[in-house]
């Protein structure tokens, strides 16, 4: 056992915040923030870039809005994201978006391993691959996806990654069904660590619901993350909050 976790040191997992009230008086207790781009890739604004050998300060609390924390301590943000009246940004409504956390929230980790293990698994057994789509929009896999699915009679959605070194993770790509029709795709990825603060996961994820999103540069993005983020170094973590 560590000195870190001997001597309490539990500061990762997250506290845990009571609302104000609805969200309109939610709304109306946040500060304002001037949030600001730091740069730009793949025609995406950058917002949080921290190298993973340093340790990050920075959770969802004062950035994002239209999405509940649940203890995610953040390496990576770039996406499209509006603004709201408080300068935050809005995490639902943006089209394109790639991030990059951890979490050692112990309810977290245990369903991410759960599903990860699981959808991976079943895109193995698919006779796609993600290289498959290189060279087509969201709105074309989308569409492949559902007639894929309706030639089939069940849901056919998931596609093998082919990166030959998933450093350690697991991972897949996921397409939109006939259960929410609106075009997307998702890449995920994740690891599973075990650190002086107790399980840790390490969550990649690229994702776009913008028809015309080319998915080449999405792909190589999350490669591109996946090697810069497989192996965030050790250190103690703490103010990320969960509602």
């Amino acid at each position: 056992m560590s000195w870190w976790q001997i001597f309490g040191g539990r500061g990762a997992r997250a506290k845990v915040v009571k609302p104000a009230g609805d969200h309109i008086e939610n709304f109306r207790a946040k500060a304002p923030v001037d949030i600001r781009q730091i740069g730009k890739i793949a025609e995406l604004p950058v917002w949080i870039d921290v190298s993973p050998e340093v340790p990050t300060s920075t959770t969802y609390d004062g950035l994002l809005w239209e999405i509940e924390p649940m203890g995610e301590y953040l390496y990576y943000l770039a996406g499209d994201f509006p603004k709201n009246e408080k300068g935050l940004l809005r995490y639902g409504s943006a089209n394109t978006i790639a991030e990059v956390y951890v979490s050692f929230e112990d309810d977290v980790v245990s369903v991410d391993r759960s599903e990860m293990r699981r959808w991976s698994e079943v895109a193995l057994q698919e006779a796609t691959e993600s290289s498959d789509f290189i060279d087509m929009t969201v709105e074309e896999i989308t569409t492949f996806a559902q007639q894929r699915s309706q030639e089939a009679g069940y849901a056919r959605h998931l596609a093998m990654l082919v990166f030959k070194d998933l450093q350690g993770g697991i991972g897949y790509m996921e397409q939109a069904d006939d259960f929410l029709p609106r075009p997307w795709v998702r890449l995920l990825w994740s690891k599973y660590t075990e650190t002086s603060q107790g399980s840790r996961i390490t969550k990649v994820i690229v994702r776009s619901s913008n028809p015309d999103q080319q998915f080449g540069p999405m792909h190589d993005l999350f490669k591109t993350l996946i090697d810069r983020y497989q192996s965030i170094q050790d250190y103690p973590l703490s103010g990320a909050i969960r509602m």
